[in-house]
């Protein structure tokens, strides 16, 4: 999506229209550019096979295994010990009380995921949730690049894969956020507008096997 107009999500449809896997989406910061991102999601559900993930859990069965995916868009705020804190100005304590909405939304679809048990856990934000993603941007901009926040929930669920997005030049591939869980930024910039292929395997590990072109 770009800057939330209809006309965008139309091209989107079209271009998708022919898929016959699921498609999963996230909203993020350019889908609310218009203000209408309820008219987007309402759009995108039209189409089956997408699934909007706002705080909400999808399962799926692939080859005999149950592929969990829990998302919400996130939010920034900072990483830990350099974030943003409720005080202050009317306009920061807004900011930070979108991270908090954002934060819980994310908690409640992990919370599904934990239940149902799948055999592969997947969790996708567009905002980021752990430092290692989004190395190579500047640091100035880390406070709206993501939250460590998101990063605390999706850790305490220990997924085999967390994905992100929105940081335009971080680094490539998957990395070990926080010396355990594997986390990629699949960002169209930071991908040479490719497609990220993943491989998971019955030990837990997952390998980003190769990039695709669109």
């Amino acid at each position: 999506m770009n800057d939330g107009k209809k006309k965008e999500v139309e091209h989107f449809l079209d271009l998708v229209s022919g898929v016959q896997v699921p498609i999963i989406v996230v909203f993020g910061n350019h889908d609310y550019d218009a203000d209408d991102v309820d008219g987007i999601k309402e759009m995108l559900l039209g189409n089956p096979s997408i699934k909007v993930l706002d705080g909400e859990y999808a399962e799926y069965e692939l080859n005999g295994k149950k592929v969990g995916i829990g998302g919400a868009k996130g939010y920034g705020g900072g990483f830990a010990p350099h974030r943003i804190v409720s005080r202050g100005e009317r306009a920061t304590k807004s900011f930070v009380e979108e991270e908090d909405r954002e934060v819980e939304k994310l908690k409640t679809a992990l919370y599904q995921m934990e239940n149902a048990a799948p055999d592969f856990k997947i969790t996708l934000t567009h905002w980021a949730a752990f430092e290692e993603t989004i190395e190579g941007e500047p640091k100035e901009l880390y406070v709206i690049l993501g939250s460590s926040r998101l990063g605390d929930a999706i850790e305490q669920v220990n997924p085999h894969l967390a994905l992100s997005g929105h940081a335009h030049h971080g680094p490539r591939g998957i990395k070990k956020a926080r010396g355990t869980v594997s986390a990629c930024n699949i960002a169209y910039k930071v991908n040479e507008g490719k497609m990220s292929l993943f491989d998971f395997f019955s030990d837990g590990s997952v390998v980003l096997r190769h990039l695709e072109s669109h």
